[in-house]
This record gives structure tokens, C-alpha cells and sequence, in this order.
């Protein structure tokens, strides 16, 4: 099949609003798409479906999907190019960086308090489109982040998401499994990046402390690599490779997601009273924002699922941008606005053409 005609099934299944899922995983040139034959809810509970699995901020063990069974499914090889990456200038709007400056320090005072370690907030930013143009999309979204999970998710029961994730929540093939500790931000600029702060790495020390500690009771082996930097688009992060063997009895994959889920990275440590502080002051509803999303395959005892990050969804001409970052006792509100920032040209980079 030529792109031509996978755009067009595509644009044709969005005009009937008709459910579609098309992804890219990490380091490779193969699209898969599952075009959904009926505008059916699909939602799964154990995952073992070959399909591919949505799954919400507040997950409660109950995940959207689009099985395979039921869909027109099409695999699909990019062709080799490389897009001129535009620098995109968002207006800085006072008012919203004053809340969120707010809501930094206070995280930063909750901390203090001692009874949590680190808090992850965000925000949503607004940008209007002159046009949404799903092939665009689809060009661009699989095309500039090649070591992300690229993916657009369309039902219309949740609206259209898409977005170039850079973070594993696992992998899993028969009883083995890699996940990883993902945490820090700098922006690269033409030499790499700058030096980690001591900020950073206590930051990325949590995440990793917190994903082990919530392994042991279902690993039978888990290891931990050296911390490495990680670029993922147009900023970067510190990461850290953890990789094991489940056990048979207890480590379902429902079990370990809800193990995981959600992760140091994306709520902080401890996680519920990290959850607890983005419930009552974060201020909206992240959705599918910091979910977690991928295929899996029962048959094959297979999973590559990722966290939902540098994503958004659109609606009507305007693209809702998430970004969030990771507050300890030694963070700064100022630097934390300005990451926020750089995160949103991820996404801006991807919908430029259409600015």
C-alpha cells in the first residue's frame, strides 16, 4: 500500500468518525494501523487482546482499546526522510505563568513539609490552528522523533490524541521485561547539552529508587544500568534502564501496569501523596495526559507500552499541548516555567504547517 492510500483510509475513517489507531515504535519504519470497522467502545481489563491499549491518567484497571479483531489492520513502511525542524515562538501569556509559578512553589512548600519527595505538575497550553490537516499530521508526527513512540489515536468517544513518547512504561516479551527511569529536562542546543544539575540527578535518583522498590514484590531478577543522557526531540533527559524477570504467579500484566502506573516521573514520591497534591491543585483534568498507551499481543506473550507524554489533543481547529515537570525542595518556579516551554515545541515542531 502507498502513503496516498493510507492517508486517504485515514482521512476517510476521521470523516465518519470511525475509531483508528496508527503507530510507530522506537527505531523503527513500520506504521501499523488498526482501522476500527464500527464506532464500538472497546475497553479491556486484562490485556490480553491483541490490540492497542489507551489508558487514562486515572487508571483503575479498565483501559480503552482498538483490538485488531474487527479492524482493517495495515502495515505500512515510511519512506527515509528527514523534516527541517522550525523553531515555533508561543507568546508567554502572564497570566498563566503566574499560576503556574504558583502552583510550583507550592508544591515546592509541600515538600518541605517532609511527607513527599517530589511532585510532577503541568499545565495545558491552547494553540489555534489555521487548518487541521490529518495526512500533515501523520507525515510529521511519524517523520520527527524516530526514537519515540509516534502515534494519532482517534475514537470518538475520547477525540483525537497524538503525540512522540520518549518514556517506556515496560516491555515485556514472555517473562522478561524492560522499563525505565526517565527524569530531568535540558534543552539541546548546537554543542548537546549543558552540565546536570545536582537538582536533576537527585530528581532522576527518586524516579528510579521508587520504580525498583515498586518491582520487587513481582520481579525475580531486576538489574539497574548507569544513568545515560537520552535526547528526545529538541530537549533531553537523564535515564535509567531497569530490566528483569516477572514472576509467573503475580506479575500479570494488568498487575505490573497497575504497579507501575503511574510512574515517579509523571506524579512524583510518594506516589499518593503526590497524587493527591495534583488532584486538589493541579486545577484540570489531564485525561489521557500521563497515561500510558502501546500494543500488545497475548499470543505472542508481547507488550511495548509507553507513557503519554509530549502529546495533545485536537478539536476543532485549536491543539491542547500538555507539559509538566518534576518539583523537589531544590527546584526553582522560573527554571520550571522555562522547561515547560521548551517541552511545548515537541509538539509545536509537529503541527508548525499548520500554525
Amino acid at each position: 500500500m502507498d502513503q496516498a492510500l493510507l492517508l486517504s483510509k485515514l482521512n476517510d475513517h476521521y470523516n465518519r468518525t470511525l475509531p483508528f489507531i496508527a503507530f510507530k515504535l522506537p527505531y523503527s519504519d513500520i506504521v501499523f494501523c488498526y482501522l476500527q470497522k464500527d464506532a464500538t467502545v472497546h475497553t479491556t481489563t486484562t490485556f490480553k487482546e491483541e490490540s492497542f491499549i489507551f489508558a487514562p491518567f486515572a487508571f483503575n484497571g479498565t483501559a480503552h482499546c482498538i483490538p485488531s479483531e474487527g479492524s482493517e489492520v495495515i502495515k505500512y513502511e515510511m519512506p527515509k526522510e528527514i523534516l527541517k525542524q522550525i523553531p515555533v515562538s508561543v507568546k508567554e501569556d502572564p497570566t498563566e505563568k503566574a499560576r503556574y509559578t504558583k502552583l510550583v512553589t507550592e508544591a515546592i512548600d509541600k515538600i518541605k513539609t517532609g511527607n513527599v519527595h517530589k511532585i510532577v505538575v503541568s499545565r495545558p497550553q491552547e494553540v489555534r490552528l489555521k487548518t487541521f490537516d490529518l495526512s500533515l499530521l501523520f507525515e510529521r508526527i511519524m517523520h520527527l522523533y524516530p526514537t519515540a513512540l509516534s502515534y494519532i489515536w482517534y475514537h470518538p468517544e475520547t477525540g483525537l490524541w497524538s503525540g512522540a513518547s520518549p518514556e517506556v512504561l515496560i516491555y515485556t516479551e514472555g517473562t522478561s521485561f524492560t522499563t525505565m527511569a526517565l527524569a530531568g529536562t535540558q534543552k539541546v542546543n548546537k554543542n548537546g547539552i549543558n552540565h546536570w544539575s545536582a537538582k536533576e540527578h537527585e530528581e532522576q535518583q527518586f524516579v528510579t529508587d521508587a520504580i525498583t522498590t515498586s518491582l520487587q514484590k513481582i520481579t525475580a531478577v531486576l538489574k539497574v544500568s548507569k544513568t545515560t543522557t537520552h535526547r528526545a526531540g529538541t530537549v533531553a533527559h537523564l535515564r535509567t534502564d531497569i530490566t528483569g524477570i516477572l514472576k509467573n504467579s503475580t506479575a500479570t500484566l494488568p498487575k505490573v501496569c497497575s504497579v507501575l502506573h503511574p510512574t515517579p516521573a509523571v506524579c512524583g514520591t510518594p506516589r499518593d501523596n503526590a497524587r493527591n497534591f495534583i488532584q486538589n491543585k493541579e486545577g484540570y483534568d489531564r485525561s489521557f495526559y500521563t497515561g500510558f498507551l502501546g500494543p500488545v499481543c497475548e499470543q505472542e506473550k508481547s507488550s511495548n507500552l509507553f507513557v503519554n507524554l509530549r502529546c495533545m489533543k485536537i478539536a476543532d481547529d485549536v491543539a491542547t499541548l500538555y507539559v509538566g515537570g518534576g518539583i523537589t525542595r531544590s527546584s526553582v518556579a522560573e527554571h520550571e516555567w522555562e522547561e515547560t516551554r521548551n517541552k511545548l515545541q515537541t509538539m509545536l515542531q509537529v503541527l508548525a504547517p499548520m500554525l
